[in-house]
């Protein structure tokens, strides 16, 4: 549903593309049990939502809810606006190998997508947006908008958010801004959020261009965002819970990581991307942006994901932190019931999709007759 062939701009005022789906129109259907699930305290009719990015506005929320993800979140905004980076932003991803690794050196090849690449569910992308934001009072009124679906039992949308960064002419002076400005964005979600009727913030850690390359990565830098966020909800005394999204630690790290964020986060949802070295054929960089260097998300980093999500439910365990305590979302390469499953395997206790949904809006019903949810496909 989304135009690689157009900006991010002309996506976000066109809204959905129905033209891109196999059967050119949006599925939308009706669970018709009570939801029998429940993550954060919330019930669900299954544990199945999309992250951040494709859902640019509540014209795109609103298409994900209908076909039947419980738990869409909102595009990543921040405490002003924000320029998305050069088109092309998506390309269609190309590798020598099934499956690609932090820890690993990766290259490979970025195209414009063909009629092909539409019909695969098991595709790959670039994923080079620089996480653009429209203007606070305009991400805010188009959040509210969404308020109605806050009394829709079975179904919740969250709210990412992130700091930005501001150059300045020393390194102090740089995080001095940036964790100001966490308090300062943390302060406006937490006030939509409040005012819509959901009850779920994500605290974007996970994308690499903030403070530091990349934050998450940087644990004491991490942590201290999480005490700037934690510090604004506690002093609202909101009850609201907090999800971290990260991107690939290792095992140390994430025991650092959930040791230390104990108390002050209630879910963790891991991964975003895997970065590699993304050219066209002929060896120049692929992206608008002219960076070398950019996200893959897709079919190409779930088995990254799969092993992320085991070192978090494992850690969860050792550290003797329960479910209710910390939730995790397991997130990357969904694009059936069999990524689906293995990551509830694997300690998840919900499940996101990105790609799989743009490439897929059928998935979220595919997965509840996997679950055997009973529900009904609506008129066109």
């Amino acid at each position: 549903m989304y135009n690689s062939n157009a900006s991010y701009e002309e996506n976000y005022k066109n809204g959905p593309d129905k033209n891109f789906l196999k059967d050119k129109h949006f599925p939308k259907i009706q669970y018709l049990n009570y939801p029998k699930y429940e993550f954060l305290g919330i019930p669900f009719h299954i544990p199945f939502g999309v992250a951040a990015g494709p859902l640019l506005n509540t014209e795109y929320v609103k298409v994900a809810l209908n076909a039947g993800f419980c738990m869409p979140v909102y595009k990543t905004v921040r405490s002003a606006y924000w320029e998305c980076n050069k088109w092309p932003n998506i390309l269609s991803i190309k590798a020598d190998k099934k499956s690609l690794f932090a820890d690993e050196s990766n290259n490979v090849i970025g195209e414009v997508f063909n009629k092909d690449d539409y019909n695969n569910k098991n595709i790959s992308i670039s994923n080079s947006f620089g996480v653009p934001s429209q203007s606070v009072s305009k991400w805010q009124e188009d959040f509210d908008s969404l308020s109605e679906y806050s009394q829709k039992n079975g179904y919740h949308v969250s709210l990412s958010f992130q700091g930005s960064r501001h150059e300045n002419s020393t390194l102090k002076e740089t995080r001095d801004y940036f964790f100001k400005d966490i308090l300062n964005i943390s302060e406006l979600s937490y006030k939509c959020i409040n005012l819509s009727g959901f009850s779920i913030l994500e605290l974007n850690l996970s994308c690499p261009n903030e403070a530091h390359a990349p934050l998450y990565k940087d644990i004491p830098s991490a942590l201290a965002t999480i005490q700037h966020v934690h510090q604004i909800l506690s002093t609202q005394k909101a009850k609201v819970k907090l999800v971290v999204k990260v991107g690939v630690l290792n095992q140390e790290e994430i025991k650092i990581f959930l040791a230390e964020s104990a108390g002050k986060i209630d879910a963790i949802s891991a991964i975003n991307t895997i970065s590699a070295n993304i050219t066209q054929k002929n060896g120049y960089p692929a992206l608008g942006s002219g960076a070398l260097s950019g996200g893959v998300c897709g079919s190409l980093i779930f088995e990254q994901g799969k092993k992320m999500v085991s070192l978090i439910s494992e850690t969860r365990e050792k550290l003797g932190i329960t479910k209710k305590e910390l939730g995790i979302i397991g997130v990357g390469g969904v694009v059936s019931q069999k990524e689906f499953d293995s990551y509830l395997s694997c300690g998840a206790d919900m499940v996101h999709a990105a790609t799989g949904m743009m490439w897929n809006l059928e998935l979220a019903s595919e997965i509840a007759t996997f679950l055997r949810v009973p529900f009904q496909k609506l008129e066109k």
